[in-house]
């Protein structure tokens, strides 16, 4: 029997509107630490997306290595992949630290199968990190095969490779078909162009540990026992009011056994509104001392001589509580309004520009064009 706890998504120096969320993950990994010591794991699993960014801050990457040098000393492994927001070289250079213990970090896809393996007694972890489009057309014998094609044909490899083993399991960053999503992620990575279809991840695996999407669920409709862990915390305000889990997996003779556990969270993401004639004192009254990061929206005329007075009350009680503060205006006004940025990723941003400025939808092909070039300018921080 081996106990594994399955992690993923932890986005290290996530900041909203320039608030930092480190201190919400480091609540979370302490969480994560006493599951680990009170369950008597034998292996972590960490599905990806280590950090928000490429090139991290100092606070979240001393947070990261702090955490990871931690278990050097004690008998637990660690197994680590990169996710689509992870630099491949920044994961890379962190390799050396395996030197201190039992640290193991696959960084990118690698044209040897075999190099993907971390073998634990007779347990067998086949590890897949964000397989960005170009690492996959280098290893590819066929470059002109679909993303999805090319993914399911190294998952084949892989399954291959473990075959000999009593346990096996897949530990990959990957976007499958009837995932949920949180709506937190890159739009751009949970798109069906870089989907691969339930059926086309292999049976032989006992458990298959995902990392990418924000929602901790079962994909259903694939064969093997096949969870995405979900993020650690409330990654943006579209996570507000969602649990937060780690997976439990006890693999034992007649398969895997999954139990999610709860994670508390440091702070919560909550949205308020208030509305037109709400007494905002009133409103102030009920949420001020709650531990949450808030985004209010302030039903609002632009001829109310009090807007502005309202507006710097809410900033004073709240102070750093409130990450959003949002005018909804009658609609008469607020095409004068500019695009709000915020929380968008690049192709709504550029959505919301056409649709501001033409009076229209972003058509199709345009809209298909602009996807590749953020993909590809996505896949340049893999530096593969």
């Amino acid at each position: 029997m081996f106990k594994l706890l399955h992690i993923s998504d932890l986005h290290a120096g996530k900041t909203l509107n320039k608030v930092s969320r480190n201190e919400d993950l480091a609540y979370a990994l302490e969480q994560v630490s006493d599951i680990c010591l009170s369950e008597k794991v034998d292996v972590l699993l960490i599905a990806g997306d280590i950090f928000d960014k490429a090139v991290p801050d100092y606070s979240a990457e001393g947070m990261v290595l702090e955490f990871l040098t931690e278990w050097a000393g004690r008998g637990i492994e660690v197994v680590l992949i990169a996710g689509n927001h992870d630099s491949y070289d920044k994961l890379r250079a962190y390799a050396s630290i395996k030197k201190l213990g039992r640290l193991h970090i696959f960084d990118r896809p690698s044209p040897k199968v075999e190099d993907m393996i971390f073998q634990y007694k007779d347990l067998a972890i086949a590890c897949l990190p964000y397989p960005s489009e170009r690492v996959l057309t280098t290893i590819s014998e066929d470059a002109h095969r679909s993303y999805s094609h090319k993914v399911a044909q190294y998952l084949k490899a892989l399954a291959k490779a473990v075959e000999g083993y009593k346990y096996r399991i897949l530990l990959a960053h990957l976007m499958v078909e009837k995932g949920k999503i949180a709506g937190s992620e890159r739009e751009a990575s949970v798109s069906s162009f870089y989907a691969i279809r339930p059926d086309q991840i292999p049976d032989s695996f006992h458990y298959v540990a995902l990392g990418h999407l924000h929602l901790n669920q079962r994909i259903e409709s694939a064969i093997p026992p096949t969870h995405y862990s979900g993020s650690l915390y409330q990654i943006d305000f579209s996570e507000k009011g969602t649990k937060k889990f780690v997976n439990l997996v006890v693999l034992e003779e007649f398969g895997a056994k999954v139990q999610a556990l709860e994670l508390s969270l440091y702070r919560q993401l909550k949205e308020v509104r208030i509305a037109k004639g709400q007494s905002i004192d009133k409103v102030l009254d009920e949420i001020k001392d709650q531990k949450a990061l808030f985004k209010v929206i302030l039903e609002a005329d632009i001829k109310d001589p009090m807007l502005n007075l309202k507006t710097q009350k809410l900033h004073q009680v709240l102070g750093e509580k409130l990450v959003f503060l949002n005018l909804e205006l009658p609609e008469s006004s607020s095409t004068e309004l500019p695009i709000e940025v915020e929380g968008l990723d690049l192709l709504q941003i550029y959505r919301a520009y056409y649709k501001q400025n033409y009076n229209q939808d972003l058509p199709e092909e345009i809209e298909r064009e602009v996807f590749r070039l953020l993909n590809e300018v996505q896949h340049e921080t893999h530096q593969a």
